[in-house]
């Protein structure tokens, strides 16, 4: 087990942070949200150092402005965390914008709602260790009022971006872009938005890890097992993100599958209701699998619309997927691989073989782990500038 791997696995977690204490901070309107600037902090609440870390760093959670879906202003929750050791490089800190993993739909499953429950804090430990500011978002809807809109190409990358942005206080400050699985799909996005949406920001890389990048490849692995809830969550998401849409979307299914997509809307990953098995065919009108509706007129443009791989990233991309993932099938990195090779991005790609655990999602954490030994070095030459 490399250094990295042995930091996660020994850190004492953050107790859950009570949701009522903290309602305020979530809840409460920003009255000048629609004159903020993208990125711009609009609240935060310092948290000093969370128990059992022993290390020396400020941690805060954050409200800040990013842009939804349709263009529109929207408040998005997130956390920063910076050691408080001196940067020993030349030039300003570098700074880590954070996307993190799957943890449901529900507001208290955000990762600054309860830090370290999720493994949003233990993941981004090895990159407080090297030095870096790091800076997390935890999406559109996930902690502030509305709805999840999970796996949304244009909400998911612009809450990064702008997450980026309430750190990189000086222009010539390097970015990297982070994230796995959920938090890899929104890497990739904001990778692709960057040089549009944020060309102040100096993005220096983005690593990639297991990113469900192709909707349409994500469905049918996953129905009929116990990680049938992801795909729930991907149909909540377009809900909240098209809601001129969501009547066309729910009439696919019938009145107990429309009471399971809401009962989703509420669960966090750790909840046993998300491990129950899911049989979408029990859930439409017609009985057919999902995956037998991807050419719906409901859904077949917004899968199209929140596909990634249609845009070459302005920067260099390290691409990392485990053979064996049963969450996330590799072959979503090496098609969005070919995508983007075909675009003539920059493009780092690595694999990695485990043997295959007889438990349905434990072979989607280990990719995580093996990362950090290659992407570690990775982002230590991109942000190095002696």
């Amino acid at each position: 087990m490399t250094s990295s791997m042995v930091a996660i696995a020994a850190v004492t977690s953050a107790p859950p942070a009570q949701a009522d204490r903290l309602s305020d901070f979530y809840d409460t309107p920003v009255a000048t949200i629609d004159t903020a600037t993208p990125g711009e902090v609009v609240r935060e609440l310092p948290l000093g150092t969370p128990k059992g870390f022993g290390l020396g760093f400020d941690i805060e959670r954050i409200l800040y402005r990013s842009t939804d879906t349709h263009d529109r202003p929207m408040t998005v929750s997130g956390y920063s965390a910076v050691p408080i050791a001196p940067w020993p490089g030349p030039g300003p800190r570098p700074v880590i914008a954070y996307a993190p993993g799957t943890s449901g739909m529900a507001d208290r499953c955000a990762g600054s709602a309860v830090l370290g429950t999720v493994g949003s804090s233990p993941a981004i430990l090895p990159l407080l260790l090297a030095g870096y500011r790091v800076v997390a978002t935890d999406y559109q809807g996930l902690g502030t009022p509305g709805g999840h809109t999970y796996l949304n190409r244009l909400a998911s990358g612009r809450a990064l971006l702008d997450a980026a942005r309430t750190a990189a206080d000086d222009p010539s400050t390097p970015v990297v872009l982070f994230g796995y699985s959920e938090g890899g799909f929104a890497s990739a996005a904001a990778a692709e938005l960057a040089a549009t949406y944020a060309p102040e920001l100096t993005v220096v890389g983005a690593y990639v890890g297991a990113p469900p990048a192709d909707p349409r490849l994500n469905i049918e692995p996953l129905d009929n097992t116990t990680l049938g809830s992801a795909v729930l969550f991907a149909v909540d998401g377009m809900i909240n993100a098209y809601p001129e849409r969501a009547e066309s979307i729910r009439s696919l299914f019938h009145p107990d599958g429309l009471a399971v997509l809401d009962a989703a809307q509420e669960w966090c990953t750790t909840d046993s209701a998300a491990s129950d098995m899911v049989h979408t065919r029990d859930l439409t009108r017609d009985g057919r699998p999902l995956s037998a509706h991807s050419d719906d007129p409901a859904l077949a443009e917004l899968t199209d619309a929140n596909t990634v791989g249609r845009i070459a990233p302005a920067m260099p991309v390290y691409l990392a997927h485990a053979v064996e993932d049963d969450t996330v099938p590799v072959e979503q990195s090496r098609t969005l691989l070919r995508r983007w090779h075909s675009l003539g991005a920059d493009v780092t790609y690595r694999e990695y073989q485990f043997p295959t655990l007889p438990y349905p999602g434990t072979n989607h954490l280990p990719g995580a782990l093996a990362a950090y030994e290659d992407v570690l070095p990775w982002i230590a030459g991109l942000v190095r500038t002696d």
